[in-house]
């Protein structure tokens, strides 16, 4: 994809998101959690997938060809093992404070080979970087962790009385963090995407583009005696590639393994 294109194309994944699945498995069933009004969900069910969709508040999302559970992700999940072929997890791990948690219940119910995509706001971007050094938050008019505005909705919910409290941005992470968390778990990650370029990362590139990129190296050589030489390799693609310098969004895709 041209710069182009990644400078005006849209930051949202349900653009293309059948496509990123359809890479892996060409029909199944798939969660998506959090489902919010349905995009993806409508979007993928259109696709050819089942789609069982999820979420806190599930009287706004709808859609024809799926239903909508109402689902809190700081509890068990109510599915059982190996129930889904994918799981997409579009912009809700940023929400959740329990975040393993979270991964280890989609570990539980993919089935083995199944596909989990996670989606969150990129934090390592230039535009993130340059934030988080001014502020103390990457994206300061996005996410600001200052109570009671990380509140976005307390119990009960608008309109189903369910109990439970939504955060706002509060538990972002990093690539990272999340690649550490999905290894944590079980996963193995088979790559890192995202959609729309930030434009102020681009203009912040000249100036932060050789120091970000030395300091990284610098990092993972101080911790070589610990990290594999394949491992030290597969951070350093992930990490120091336009995805990640330019990306306003990063989309992780895992497997779990067979047994």
């Amino acid at each position: 994809m041209g710069l182009i294109q990644r400078l005006t194309r849209s930051p949202h994944i349900h653009d293309d998101i059948a496509e990123r699945f359809r890479c892996y498995f060409q029909s199944g069933m798939i969660l998506d959690l959090p489902a919010g009004d349905g995009v993806n969900s409508r979007r993928l069910t259109a696709d050819g997938y089942s789609v069982q969709a999820a979420d806190l508040f599930p009287e706004h999302c709808y859609g024809e060809g799926f239903t909508c559970d109402r689902v809190d992700m700081t509890k068990p999940l109510p599915y059982d093992n190996s129930s889904f072929d994918g799981i997409l997890h579009s912009e809700g791990i940023e929400h959740i404070d329990n975040q393993i948690g979270v991964l280890q219940e989609f570990h539980r119910i993919l089935k083995p080979g199944g596909i989990l995509i996670v989606t969150t706001p990129n934090l390592l971007n230039f535009e993130g970087r340059l934030g988080l050094l001014l502020t103390g938050h990457a994206h300061p008019k996005r996410a600001m962790v200052i109570s009671p505005i990380s509140y976005r909705s307390e119990c009960p919910s608008h309109t189903s009385g369910a109990e439970g409290i939504y955060f706002g941005h509060v538990f972002l992470i990093n690539i990272f963090q999340l690649r550490f968390y999905l290894t944590h778990v079980g996963f193995k990650v088979l790559g890192v995407d995202t959609t729309r370029y930030s434009w102020r990362s681009l203009l912040l590139a000249p100036f932060l583009f050789l120091p970000v990129t030395l300091a990284t190296r610098k990092l993972v050589r101080a911790k070589r005696s610990k990290i594999p030489p394949d491992m030290q390799r597969t951070i350093l693609d992930e990490v120091l590639r336009s995805t990640v310098f330019f990306g306003r969004k990063l989309i992780m895709v895992a497997r779990k393994p067979h047994d």
